[in-house]
């Protein structure tokens, strides 16, 4: 027996909307397209009502500001959305804010790339540059270890890191936590060398999120 609601499905065209300030992209998307059957593709320069129900959403990110783009990518929070001319480390940036993003395609991207990376995305799956995903892969590494740093520091450690934080010298922090400074520097070598920070700035950055844990 022939499932029809599954025949409709699938001869039902994909939705695609295409936020861009440059006609010229509008021009010359569909080109890329061509071997994509079965879409339609509305081009808009703002998020206006009714479109934020498709199938996939592409943000032409060299068109937008800064603050236009991440205001435009926190209204698409839950529609698919890929970001198309944009650059690698851009790219990083805006995963890093918004690591639901379901693709990435830079302003080189080839046309057999671009159209298999969109089917691949309306089929359910992700397309990231090989490059990009090993850095969001390091990325995703480094917090991991920071995170398993914290976990392991003192409550003193991170008391001492987070005061460290504030600007206070180890003479100050000895004052206030009535320690020896020698204790504040043993404290804080130890701590260093779990976070794997080189230096008592960067431990303190790592550790600032912490500080009510700490009971500071």
């Amino acid at each position: 027996m022939i499932d029809e609601a599954r025949l409709a499905l699938v001869a039902s065209p994909a939705r695609l909307v295409l936020l861009t300030n440059c006609e010229m992209l509008d021009n010359s998307l569909p080109q890329y397209l061509l071997d994509c059957p079965q879409l339609r593709l509305t081009r808009s320069t703002t998020l206006r009502p009714g479109l934020g129900d498709v199938d996939l959403t592409l943000v032409d990110v060299g068109s937008f500001s800064d603050a236009d783009c991440l205001r435009l990518l926190r209204q698409l929070r839950d529609t698919p959305t890929a970001l198309i001319n944009t650059q690698m480390e851009q790219a990083r940036r805006l995963l890093e804010l918004h690591p639901w993003i379901r693709g990435v395609f830079y302003p080189n991207t080839s046309r057999g790339n671009f159209s298999r990376g969109v089917s691949v995305i309306l089929e359910g799956g992700d397309w990231l540059p090989r490059a990009l995903m090993e850095k969001m892969l390091g990325r995703y590494r480094e917090l991991t270890h920071v995170s398993r740093g914290i976990d392991e520091l003192s409550v003193r450690e991170k008391q001492i890191l987070a005061l460290a934080g504030k600007g206070l010298s180890n003479s100050e922090i000895a004052e206030r936590l009535h320690l020896s400074t020698h204790t504040i520097k043993s404290h804080i070598h130890n701590a260093l060398g779990k976070l794997g920070a080189s230096n008592r700035a960067q431990g303190a950055s790592l550790v600032m999120g912490h500080v009510n844990e700490a009971g500071i």
